[in-house]
Parts: C-alpha cells; sequence; structure tokens
C-alpha cells in the first residue's frame, strides 16, 4: 500500500483526530485524484460490510487453536529453561562471591598479624618513615603562622617549598583573613 492509500483508510475508518481529518478534507479539496480515490475506496468498504459473514470450519478452527496451544507452551518451555539457568547461575555467583569474600577476610586477617609483627621487628632495626607527600599537588590554608624559633636549615627549606606555589584564585593576592587562599605548584 501506498502512504495515500494509508491516509485514506485511516480517514474512512475514523482513526484520525479532528486536525488531521480537517487537513485530509482540504486536501481532497485540491486533489481531485484524491478523492476520487478515497471514494473508490468507500464503496468498496460499505460492498464488504454487506457480504455475509462465513463462520470457519470447526477442524479449521481446533487446527489454529492447538498450534496456538503449541507454540505458547513451547513459549512456556524455553522461559522456565531460562528462569532456571539464570536462577542457578545467580545462585553460584553468590556462593562464589560469598566464599571468596570469606576468604579474603580471614586471609587478611592472619597476614595482617603475622606482616604487623615481622614490620614492628623491622621499624627497630633500621626502617626510615618516608614523609606525606600531596598527590594532588594543591594546598588548602587559611593563613601561616612564622615561627621565631625555627633552625636557620629548616627556615630555608621552608621559604624553598613555598617559592615553588603560585596563586591560582582570580584575585590580585589580596584575600580577606576569613578566606581560603588555593597554592598550587603546578605550571598553568
Amino acid at each position: 500500500m501506498q502512504k495515500s492509500e494509508d491516509v485514506c483508510i485511516r480517514y474512512l475508518m475514523k482513526e484520525m483526530d479532528p486536525s488531521e481529518e480537517i487537513e485530509f478534507e482540504r486536501e481532497m479539496m485540491i486533489d481531485e485524484n484524491l478523492l476520487i480515490e478515497v471514494e473508490s475506496l468507500r464503496k468498496t468498504y460499505q460492498k464488504l460490510g454487506k457480504l455475509p459473514l462465513w463462520e470457519p470450519p470447526p477442524d479449521l478452527k481446533a487446527k489454529i487453536a492447538s498450534d496456538a496451544v503449541q507454540k505458547q507452551l513451547e513459549q512456556i518451555s524455553r522461559s522456565s529453561r531460562w528462569t532456571s539457568i539464570m536462577s542457578r547461575s545467580v545462585a553460584a555467583a553468590a556462593v562464589a562471591i560469598l566464599m571468596s569474600s570469606t576468604t579474603i577476610y580471614f586471609s587478611n586477617g592472619e597476614a595482617y598479624t603475622q606482616t604487623d609483627t615481622i614490620q614492628n621487628s623491622e621499624n627497630l632495626q633500621t626502617e626510615t618513615v618516608a614523609p606525606w607527600v600531596d598527590r594532588s599537588n594543591t594546598i588548602h590554608f587559611a593563613g601561616t603562622s612564622l615561627q621565631q624559633d625555627n633552625s636557620k636549615p629548616l627556615q630555608l627549606e621552608r621559604d624553598r617549598s613555598l617559592s615553588k606555589l603560585k596563586l591560582i584564585n582570580a584575585e590580585t593576592g589580596f584575600a580577606p583573613p576569613t578566606r581560603k587562599i588555593v597554592l598550587t605548584s603546578s605550571s598553568r
């Protein structure tokens, strides 16, 4: 069927909303071929409505019904197999997760107690503590306090590390004392 025939059938079956119907009637006033097509389809539809209704043979009804039942049983069988497989898979996954998490939990407890004693004995011998490193390269602070009792090497190290920091806020560097300043060592 062509698109115009589909629209004509929708018009004849009263399947159009009122605005579409008005627009279609305007098109029929302009296009005479469309009007002829709608009228011929209307006559055909009226003739089909006058035909007597025939009941299908009982054996055909029974065959269609048995085929429909058979298809539905096949679909239910496939669905139940799929549900069975999925429920077993989910149960197996849950058991595997439970077993692995239990194993990890208990093995971490034992490993912690064993390594803790080993590390404590090593710490006593030669291990040095590594300083904290800011991984985001950003330091937030509200202000500084200069300590007068700093030793000269410590003061030089502090001044050298602060000289690498650059102000990244939009102002000129002046900020009220209640406001935080964000400094970073990246070169943007």
